[in-house]
């Protein structure tokens, strides 16, 4: 927020500050190469790809929203739409996590990566994609409840498509 704008707020809670600027980086998680996008919520949508050694073929959106299947369109999971629809369907399709946090006694509600509790928080959005292109991570740290939420998306021959999360406490509070 600039020097001299009043606080935006929702009822009775004000807005935080802006999270940005979008900077891109390769870096190293756990031993493998990514490419890592940070405040990629700032852009807009853009649509991915997961590489499979199977059968399995896997668009998402960078808003979360995805269609995934197998062989062909025909054997589809999810509906197998154009970029511009598959954007359109964020909450319809994908992940969904929604969080009841306790700290100080006091209940936080927190839902990573929504559109309807950005800003509420501060924190950082991050997208990871694998240099080899077969995983994709969304990270959302919330600063002001000192969590770090992230979910990856992984195709397995056995198991087809593998969603993965882990959530960690990053304060000295106990989740």
């Amino acid at each position: 927020m600039k020097t001299g704008e009043s606080a935006l707020f929702i009822a009775d809670t004000p807005l935080k500050g802006g999270r940005g600027p979008e900077e891109g980086a390769c870096v190293e998680l756990d031993g493998e190469p990514f490419y890592r996008i940070t405040n990629y919520s700032l852009m807009p949508p853009f649509l991915m790809s997961l590489v499979s050694d199977s059968d399995h073929w896997f668009f998402i959106s960078s808003n979360g929203a995805l269609t995934a299947g197998r062989k062909d369109p025909d054997h589809a999971l999810f509906p197998y739409y154009t970029d511009d629809r598959i954007h359109d369907s964020q909450g319809q399709t994908g992940s969904f996590t929604i969080l009841r946090v306790i700290r100080s006694g006091k209940a936080y509600l927190w839902e990573p990566f929504s559109p309807r509790t950005e800003g509420l928080y501060r924190g950082t959005r991050c997208l990871y994609k694998s240099a080899f292109g077969n995983t994709i991570i969304f990270e959302e740290a919330n600063d002001d409840l000192e969590l770090l939420f992230s979910y990856a998306w992984t195709t397995s021959e056995r198991f087809g498509f593998v969603r993965r999360a882990a959530l960690t406490n990053k304060g000295s509070a106990q989740a």
